[in-house]
């Protein structure tokens, strides 16, 4: 079996962390707490004080990143492995529908301690959005590995 769908899946994931930690910035800047959502993926480790963390904190910012990047570099190995020979507007619908899984597990299987925690300063639209942008760009991510870009 060929290990191409790991190194895949760890790009995928990688451009879905950033695009999702910027999603998440921007929807916090909107609230007038930048930090604050991404602060808050910290609870897993951290504890409750994560949720209430609005600008940089030495301890809980630097976890709170890297618990992102690992579970959405996670998300992206799930995606590629499952999503092999999937090409052009068809990786896009299948990503938006593993986004919407996504969403089912971290909200509907898992127990609250594992969840994301961004939503507790979000609406729902909004964590919507973040799914949104979770399933758009790890489609990308992947269609630039499978479909590169000729100049």
């Amino acid at each position: 079996m060929s290990s191409h769908w790991v190194r895949e899946g760890i790009r995928a994931g990688t451009v879905a962390a950033a695009a999702t930690a910027g999603a998440l910035v921007a929807l916090g800047r909107a609230h007038g707490a930048a930090l604050r959502p991404i602060n808050s993926v910290a609870h897993i480790v951290a504890g409750s004080r994560a949720y209430y963390m609005e600008g940089v904190h030495w301890l809980i910012t630097p976890l709170a990143l890297v618990v992102h990047l690992a579970s959405i570099v996670a998300w992206g190995l799930v995606f590629s492995f499952f999503t092999r020979g999937v090409r052009g507007g068809r990786l896009y619908a299948v990503a938006l529908a593993f986004a919407l899984a996504t969403w089912v597990f971290d909200y509907k299987l898992v127990p609250e301690r594992l969840r994301p925690g961004f939503e507790s300063g979000l609406s729902g639209i909004e964590v919507a959005v973040v799914y949104l942008v979770l399933g758009v760009s790890l489609a990308w991510g992947i269609a630039r590995e499978r479909e590169p870009l000729t100049t």
